[in-house]
């Protein structure tokens, strides 16, 4: 019986970006009028994961051509594990009944087949160098190009036979002498010099970059790969007239490419008589194994399905008829009313350094949501949106006295303040090593931002396809050259870095488990493969790109959040229902921001602070103690009673004037029905995840960067 061989293309000319005269720099993908569903519903583009059934398709067609150009091996069916860098497949829906007179309508006969002949949709895949309008229409039509890319034999596109590089009488010659130095006119622009040998068996995989990207030390990253986008979901037009948390559309920042140290065989020059023949294959990477955790804290945050959030973490918190801005200040375990133990927090609500909403406990996870799931919308003082101050820098005094114009200082106070913690990291729980001789000092967590990782834990980065994940083993600090100062010193992760790829499945041939995959990561991919296997007969597996990789922590987005976990909050519970019945849960990493996007600073490391209170500032009371939990005294964790005084109703934000803080949460994990304010359903949470409209409306001011 054949076996199923994933492989991968290590060479790639995709880019993201592209360089145009009229509009400067511009997303090398579908214009955002065209991803924008609302601007045109009956005609729009979306991007589709990786693990889409089309994309799926389309690898296996690539890979099954590949198989047999390249003379693989006959016991073996090969598939991609994705396309080449920088290359991502849309679809178009296209209604063109909405286009037509009824009267041609009426007078046009139904198929057979009962299916709607007006309806369509056709895929296209976006990434090559030259622009959005050069683009595959077919995994057929891109075969000549990935041949091209993986028999590296050549860097002029003169070479490759697809449409887009060669033209057209080109492509009618089945022989043409001298065809490598012919050079046409209209010539694109040349590739750097020659990376040889592409193709690798994903079994043990490399990835060789084009020189251009390529570092001497492989631990070093180029910043060429922007993050991936997710596609713009529906959104109601009430939706676009209240400002509500959603994902901000991000100005797409550079990010790292991965590299490995080519292998000696991938040094050498390529053997332009043997172009069909699959280069010879490095060894397999070995992933690092975990280590056991160093506190009581850091192995109850491991366990899959106990807490989602952590004490000191910045996170959305349902108010009522409205949501609002909180920190985590402790969090234990109750028995509901079977009996089942639940996870129940205390927040803390923020707000401007005058006034402080009472803390509030939060038992039910259905009514929290991370930081990063949703984006601030803009202060209800229109003059503080166009002042560029931040929290530390506005005269409180002078908003509270009117001086701002009309609107509602505990909202913006808990908007400015938001955006300084994003814009902060803590590193915590120092281990025993010396910066004094080596200049580094490790750590065993970092706060980052508004959220909280261990070593041991997955993170998710801005490198690659925007999807992959780093298992970090490592965060340290670097100490400058002949300095003791911590205040200067940079801040890096190391770990190993996975990418999520999905093969048909077979049984008896089914990956093999990772034991090197924390608890969290190997529970989330059992259930998603549950689904899969027995909706659509697939099998996805992390499988480990680079060892041992060194990162900024302004490679990474943020914490790693389960799928099977976090989904059914985010999406609801009927539309996450109707997914699994399909056997198609996405990535919840497309649904959430990255770290510093609140700021439209992703580059940027953000302010060190020397422990969570200096970075919460006056945004909380000044005796507000953040628990240490299970690592701290057993007092910490106590919870005040329901009816304490201490325990005041919050202040509803919405009801206070010019207050635009209004955001419905989505359709409870329960399935319970939600409520509904100004037209706006409670549990559509997809008006929050619109990212091509973020630019208008609300959000303008937010997104330009303007504080």
């Amino acid at each position: 019986m054949a076996e199923w061989k994933p492989v991968w293309i290590a060479r790639s000319d995709g880019e993201h970006e592209i360089k145009t005269k009229k509009n400067g720099r511009e997303l090398n993908a579908p214009t955002s009028a065209q991803l924008d569903r609302n601007s045109g519903e009956n005609d729009y583009y979306e991007l589709l994961d990786i693990d889409d059934p089309v994309a799926i398709e389309w690898k296996r067609i690539l890979g099954g051509m590949l198989h047999r150009e390249q003379k693989g091996p006959t016991d073996q069916i090969w598939i991609l594990v994705d396309f080449p860098e920088n290359y991502r497949l849309y679809k178009r829906f296209k209604d063109k009944k909405e286009s037509k007179s009824r009267t041609s309508d009426l007078l046009k006969q139904a198929k057979a087949d009962g299916k709607d002949g007006n309806k369509s949709e056709d895929f296209y895949l976006y990434g090559y160098p030259l622009g959005h309008k050069k683009r595959f229409k077919s995994a057929v039509d891109f075969f000549p190009h990935l041949l091209w890319l993986a028999q590296g034999t050549s860097n002029q596109r003169t070479d490759c036979e697809c449409k887009q590089c060669s033209p057209e009488w080109v492509q009618n010659v089945s022989t043409l002498p001298g065809k490598s130095g012919f050079v046409p006119k209209s010539e694109p622009t040349a590739l750097p010099k020659d990376v040889p040998a592409v193709l690798r068996d994903r079994v043990t995989p490399q990835v060789v970059i084009k020189q251009r990207s390529i570092s001497q030390d492989s631990n070093k990253l180029s910043k060429t790969i922007p993050k991936s986008q997710p596609p713009a979901p529906k959104v109601p037009p009430s939706a676009t007239k209240v400002p509500v948390p959603a994902p901000a559309a991000k100005a797409v920042p550079p990010a790292p490419k991965m590299t490995s140290a080519p292998s000696k065989a991938a040094s050498q020059p390529a053997n332009t008589s043997a172009v069909r023949t699959p280069v010879a294959i490095p060894t397999l990477i070995a992933p690092t194994p975990l280590a056991s955790a160093k506190s009581l804290e850091q192995g109850q945050d491991a366990q899959y399905r106990k807490y989602i959030y952590r004490p000191g973490e910045l996170t959305w918190f349902n108010r009522g008829s409205a949501w609002g801005l909180s920190v985590i200040i402790k969090r234990d375990l109750f028995k509901d009313g079977r009996m089942l133990d639940r996870p129940r927090y205390l927040v803390q609500p923020l707000s401007h350094p005058f006034n402080h909403p009472a803390t509030k406990i939060i038992d039910s996870e259905d009514d929290l949501r991370p930081w990063l799931a949703w984006s601030a919308p803009g202060p209800t003082h229109q003059s503080l949106a166009t002042s560029g101050l931040t929290y530390k820098d506005i005269d409180w005094k002078a908003v509270l006295a009117g001086r701002y114009g009309a609107g509602d200082a505990e909202v913006d106070g808990s908007i400015y303040a938001a955006k300084m913690i994003d814009d902060s990291f803590t590193l915590i729980d120092p281990l025993s090593n010396n910066t004094t001789t080596t200049g580094e000092r490790s750590y065993n967590g970092i706060y980052f931002g508004g959220e909280k990782f261990w070593v041991g834990e997955p993170v998710r980065l801005r490198v690659g396809n925007g999807h992959d994940i780093m298992i970090v083993h490592q965060i340290f600090e670097k100490l400058k050259q002949n300095s003791t100062s911590t205040t200067s010193a940079s801040v890096h992760v190391v770990g190993d870095v996975y990418r999520y790829s999905t093969i048909p499945y077979t049984v008896g041939q089914e990956p093999a488990e990772n034991p090197n995959l924390p608890m969290r990561v190997r529970q989330d991919l059992n259930y998603r493969n549950r689904v899969s296997i027995a909706s659509k007969r697939l099998i996805s597996y992390w499988q480990i790109i680079q060892a041992a990789s060194r990162l900024g922590i302004t490679d990474v987005k943020g914490r790693w959040y389960e799928s099977s976990i976090l989904l059914p909050i985010l999406h609801g519970a009927g539309p996450y229902q109707q997914d699994v019945q399909r056997g198609e849960i996405s990535d919840v990493g497309t649904w959430i921001n990255g770290r510093g996007d609140a700021n439209s600073a992703p580059a940027k490391a953000g302010k060190r602070c020397t422990d969570r209170l200096e970075a919460l500032a006056a945004a909380v009371p000044v005796a507000t103690k953040v628990s240490r939990g299970l690592d701290g005294p057993a007092e910490e964790n106590v919870f005040p009673a329901p009816n304490s005084s201490s325990m005041q109703p919050a202040v509803t934000m919405a009801a206070q004037p010019g207050a635009d803080l209004i955001a419905q949460s989505s359709a409870q994990g329960s399935g319970g029905q939600g409520q509904q304010v100004q037209g706006v359903t409670d549990g559509d949470i997809e008006q929050f995840m619109d990212l091509d409209r973020m630019e208008e409306g609300f959000t303008q001011n937010f997104v330009g960067g303007q504080f």
